[in-house]
């Protein structure tokens, strides 16, 4: 098998990989981490009867004095690895040592929610391979229980729906009529993608030294989102929302959605509407709509306690980043300094 048909064989089984794992988990398939520029070493971990365990695909960076592989993909919602629905400790261990040099002695798996599953399986078969975990906390992700705020039925508040219908009158008076567009990555238009980009400029974000990290104005980022569109597994996950004043974006959100969890990856507004709260405004929209399509959970990432609180978000899982080390003597000596790694 040549090497090009070896990596279409191997995207298969990532893809498979993908789907057999829990939903939430599903968006980890082969272009979730080919997308990436430089492409990934990417591979599939097997038992001694061949059968596919697990799919890794690895970046090298450097990081501090280190240079060391890492797991690629998107850094939200989550960095991971699929693995098989019936995969067992002990075979894992052993396909993980069979890759130890190509793996390295030190490599990294971050952001990741802590106490997963799947990770949990993971460090213990890299733990008996010989590599040694260490763990650094990056904060708690904001969730909104979707299913629990509707079944309380009064969210979002009368109060909060009269200052939301008041807001969009304010906007429209002020800046002409307003419209929202609802898109996936099967129907997202470059058009759409211009506008996001543009919002972007014109946000806080956008004001910051060296544009701030925005996901559309950055030619990288955005070749990165659009590039997961060719898979239409892909494209039917991602998700996103914009909303016009007349000819003028105001506001969009953006982000992956697997089995009944969406994931925010971006949401962001023009600061000239500030005073009539766009961005707050279209996401109560944003959250009905997800309700209404069967989705529970909402995970809002890291940051922003003050307006996710007030909109009823709850400080969900830690957020841990991993860096896993060959030798008992190494990892003593870089505990200290990875846990105070930025």
């Amino acid at each position: 098998m040549g090497s090009g048909d070896r990596r279409i064989h191997d995207s298969a089984l990532f893809d498979a990989l993908a789907e057999q794992g829990p939903a939430r988990r599903s968006f980890l398939r082969a272009a979730w981490f080919d997308a990436a520029t430089p492409a990934p070493d990417r591979f599939v971990l097997a038992d001694r009867h061949g059968a596919p365990l697990a799919g890794l695909a690895l970046n090298e960076r450097r990081k501090g004095p280190l240079t060391l592989r890492e797991v690629a993909g998107g850094y939200w919602p989550f960095r991971g690895v699929p693995l098989a629905r019936d995969v067992q400790v002990v075979p894992l261990a052993q396909a993980l040592g069979d890759h130890r040099e190509r793996l390295g002695r030190i490599w990294r798996l971050g952001p990741v929610e802590a106490g997963d599953p799947s990770l949990e399986m993971l460090s213990a078969a890299a733990r008996m391979a010989g590599w040694h975990m260490l763990s650094r906390p990056l904060g708690r992700v904001f969730e909104l229980d979707l299913a629990a705020l509707g079944a309380q039925g009064d969210w979002p508040s009368a109060k909060t729906k009269r200052k939301n219908r008041w807001r969009k009158r304010r906007l429209e008076e002020e800046n002409g009529p307003l419209r929202v567009e609802f898109f996936t990555g099967t129907d997202w238009t470059p058009a759409q993608r211009d506008a996001m980009a543009q919002v972007e400029a014109a946000s806080w974000l956008g004001q910051l030294d060296h544009g701030g990290d925005t996901k559309f104005r950055n030619p990288a980022m955005r070749g990165y989102w659009e590039a997961l569109c060719a898979d239409p597994q892909l494209a039917a996950m991602l998700f996103g929302s914009l909303m016009w004043l007349g000819d003028t974006p105001a506001a969009f959100t953006f982000g992956v959605q697997a089995g009944d969890v969406r994931y925010y990856i971006a949401n962001n507004y023009d600061q000239r509407f500030t005073q009539f709260g766009p961005g707050r405004v279209l996401l109560y929209d944003d959250f009905a709509r997800a309700a209404e399509h069967g989705i529970t959970r909402i995970s809002w990432g890291l940051g922003d306690a003050g307006y996710k609180s007030e909109m009823g978000a709850q400080p969900g899982p830690e957020m841990v980043d991993l860096l896993f080390v060959r030798g008992a003597l190494l990892s003593r000596l870089l505990s200290p300094w990875w846990e105070r790694a930025a």
